[in-house]
């Protein structure tokens, strides 16, 4: 008991030092360039723990190159998605090349590399696009985002832990169930009901003027795809019998055990806001 307490208060003292830097950089219009560099390296970060988890398989991915065009896919985004597309792309192409130039035939080994490129490359990326939205939206988008699944998280928690009987997927991570998977959205889809509410009463609330039903189905929707996220790290993890992605944030892991829900929840938020776009 005394050793679950002693995590609890070292991951509630890193929550503690991290949030005013992180809402720092997402609301100071001057730090603007501070945001692409903050998620520049967190990609660079988690691309080296996404890659020690496939060291820990044996695996021998094109660390180097999928790092540097991971970076370069973030810079890219605030350009423009085009932009960042096309690094994509260059990258895939890069990536596989120096593999045949490498003669490592190994169809694991490129799909490992194309697959981090992908998931803690170019999916990140979408919070630079996400924050330098228009309508003067950026900084409201991302901390929404990061709201709710926040809120997805602890209600997953909470409510897994007072009445959890049904395993989700007791083969990746055996702690969680079907109740607090559902429990999480709800706490979420509340999360997204006060946000419509906020945005009805305050005039300046920086967020996107949407009817209730579109705020409830992107609530709902953020929290499932930050779960399937939190899952696929899990799994990746459990394959190769790592416990953490990382150490670098005390009583949280890595950066990938941190920003899991968010590698899928910042993608599928910035393409809802192409299918239902801003109306402020």
């Amino acid at each position: 008991m005394r050793s679950n307490q002693g995590s609890t208060l070292v991951r509630l003292l890193t929550a503690i030092v991290m949030l005013p830097v992180v809402l720092a950089l997402v609301w100071i219009p001057q730090l603007e360039i501070a945001f692409v560099a903050f998620i520049a390296l967190l990609v660079a970060i988690g691309l080296s723990e996404f890659f020690a988890i496939a060291y820990a398989k044996k695996i021998a991915t094109q660390h180097a190159a999928a790092v540097f065009f991971g970076v370069l896919m973030v810079v890219a985004a605030y350009n423009s998605p085009a932009m960042l597309n096309a690094a994509l792309v260059l990258g895939v192409i890069v990536a596989a090349w120096i593999q045949v130039l490498r003669s490592q035939v190994s169809l694991t080994a490129l799909s490992v590399t194309l697959w981090g490129l992908f998931y803690v490359g170019w999916m990140p990326a979408h919070f630079v696009m996400l924050h330098g939205y228009g309508k003067g939206l950026g900084a409201g988008l991302v901390t929404f985002l990061i709201v709710i699944i926040a809120l997805s998280d602890t209600g997953a928690y909470f409510v897994g832990r007072a009445i959890g009987r049904h395993k989700l997927a007791p083969t990746i991570s055996p702690k969680k169930t079907w109740e607090g998977a559902v429990g999480g959205v709800v706490v979420a889809l509340i999360g997204a009901v006060v946000a419509w509410y906020i945005d009805e009463r305050v005039a300046a609330a920086p967020l996107p003027g949407w009817e209730l039903w579109h705020y409830a189905l992107t609530g709902v929707l953020l929290a499932i795809a930050g779960q399937i996220g939190d899952l696929v790290e899990s799994m990746m993890k459990r394959d190769a019998g790592v416990k953490d992605s990382g150490n670098i944030l005390p009583g949280h892991g890595g950066i990938l055990d941190r920003c899991d829900g968010y590698l899928f929840a910042g993608p599928m938020l910035y393409y809802l806001l192409a299918w239902l776009p801003a109306s402020v």
